[in-house]
């Protein structure tokens, strides 16, 4: 496979770090369209009703229990000639492409039958998103052990997310208005404008199989049951711990997402061209915020940097939206900038932050299960981001909200309580589990000495996993 176990924490080329963040931007391109503007596209363009698009998100995530820890199990099984992660990646490529093109289409069945099949396009985009994204992510736990290294692959990874973020953010009505006007209908502008983002999205998922290439670190023989999900990872502190804080993040940025596209539309009287302009400055913002919070991981750790900028977050959100009112975009637009830090820190800050707790599960079994681990992560975030729209749903239905007409006050109240304290409050979540979480710099460091003594037949501390 290339590199042998000796080569654990050696420094990964550039370029390896730079392409292997391709995929998460494939993935980050599909997956920010949906979360953003999914609940949008089912409710103003299909004319479901939130509630029932919000249905159908959480009915899916229930297919979503199965296929996320198995295929981490699977990945951390199998035997294949290039690699037990790398040959998922190829084999998802394109049918991520097909997908993505149909979510986003509308064929204008019967109410009854439309409801089934976004259902089952929703479960068809969660399997081959799950296929390429877990074994993927479980990857960079192989690639190297060492704590800052993972955090340059975390910061290349986050970097292509942000870039293909502000693409969906900024593009998605952009793109489905230029074809409606082309193509005369509204369903197939937004049909076209999903085929043009899936086959942008085969070509970073084959760059990075092909730049990570020899870079699984750990082709040794993992034989895992379904069972080891309970015995194993439920039993794992830090885990829990970095699942949870990761979990609540991420389903502040979903709601903050889904909500987002209302606020501007409803609450600031935006057209979809400012609404439009409005994600991609907090987009662009988000970029912009990488190298600060990267520095700030180094220099303070992964505990300190997540609750500062989640909090810097948290109170532009939960207290700064409250003062924005139409007339006042200025002000919206500042608090996007800082709000930024935390859109980033989520998702930059949390996947780094699994690769960790894996050592201490090597220590206590010498196995290195990351498709486990990533697998059970992947799926409690989606499972989150699928309870949180679908109470977006539900919320919007309570307070009275009719889709692409004039909204009636409480409406509005609804929409704007709802962008500011519901990811407020995760993010309030997320902060606490962060305070508490066991795993520190130091605390890696140990167990992986522990691990090397160990393999090396001599004595080791044993104390080091207290708390872990």
């Amino acid at each position: 496979m290339g590199e042998t176990s000796d080569d654990r924490g050696t420094r990964l080329p550039l370029g390896v770090k730079f392409g292997y963040g391709g995929a998460e931007g494939s993935g980050t391109l599909v997956w920010s369209a949906f979360y953003i503007f999914f609940l949008f596209f089912c409710t103003d363009v299909v004319g479901l009703s939130p509630a029932t698009a919000g249905f159908i998100m959480l009915v899916a995530t229930i297919w979503d229990a199965v296929t996320d820890p198995l295929v981490g199990i699977w990945s951390d099984s199998i035997r294949w000639r290039y690699g037990r992660r790398r040959p998922f990646l190829l084999a998802t490529a394109f049918p991520y492409a097909v997908v993505t093109w149909l979510l986003f289409s509308d064929f204008g069945l019967s109410r009854g039958w439309e409801v089934g099949y976004f259902l089952l396009a929703v479960i068809a985009f969660f399997t081959v998103f799950t296929l390429m994204g877990v074994p993927y992510t479980a990857l960079a736990a192989e690639m190297t052990q060492d704590y800052n290294e993972r955090n340059a692959l975390a910061a290349f990874r986050v970097g292509w997310s942000q870039v293909f973020t502000i693409i969906a953010a900024g593009l998605t009505l952009v793109l489905a208005g230029l074809f409606e006007d082309l193509l005369g209908s509204e369903t197939a502008g937004w049909s076209a404008m999903a085929a043009c983002f899936g086959l942008v999205a085969i070509w970073p998922i084959l760059l990075t199989w092909r730049v990570t290439r020899g870079r699984e670190l750990f082709p040794e023989d993992v034989r895992l049951r379904p069972r080891d999900i309970w015995q194993a990872a439920l039993k794992n502190c830090s885990f829990l711990y970095t699942v949870g804080v990761y979990t609540a993040g991420a389903a502040a940025v979903n709601i903050a997402a889904a909500v987002m596209v209302y606020y501007a539309k409803y609450n600031m009287g935006m057209s979809d061209e400012r609404a439009s302009i409005v994600f991609l400055v907090l987009f662009l913002a988000t970029l912009l915020w990488v190298p600060v919070i990267a520095i700030s991981m180094s220099r303070y750790g992964k505990r300190s940097a997540y609750i500062i900028f989640a909090g810097f977050w948290a109170v532009c959100q939960g207290v700064g939206i409250l003062f924005v009112r139409p007339g006042r975009e200025a002000l919206l637009y500042v608090l996007i900038v800082f709000a930024a830090a935390g859109v980033a820190a989520v998702p930059f800050v949390g996947w780094s932050m699994v690769p960790d707790v894996v050592e201490v599960d090597e220590f206590k079994t010498g196995m290195r299960r990351e498709g486990m681990y990533t697998g059970i992560t992947t799926f409690v975030q989606k499972a989150a981001g699928a309870v949180a729209l679908q109470v977006t749903g539900l919320v919007l239905s309570w307070v009275g909200y009719v889709a692409d007409a004039k909204q009636t006050s409480t409406a509005l109240t609804g929409i704007r309580l709802l962008f500011a304290w519901g990811p407020a409050l995760l993010l309030v979540l997320s902060i606490v589990l962060c305070y508490l979480l066991p795993m520190t710099r130091q605390k890696h460091e140990a167990v992986r000495e522990a691990i090397s003594l160990k393999n090396a037949g001599e004595p080791y501390d044993e104390t080091v996993l207290r708390g872990l």
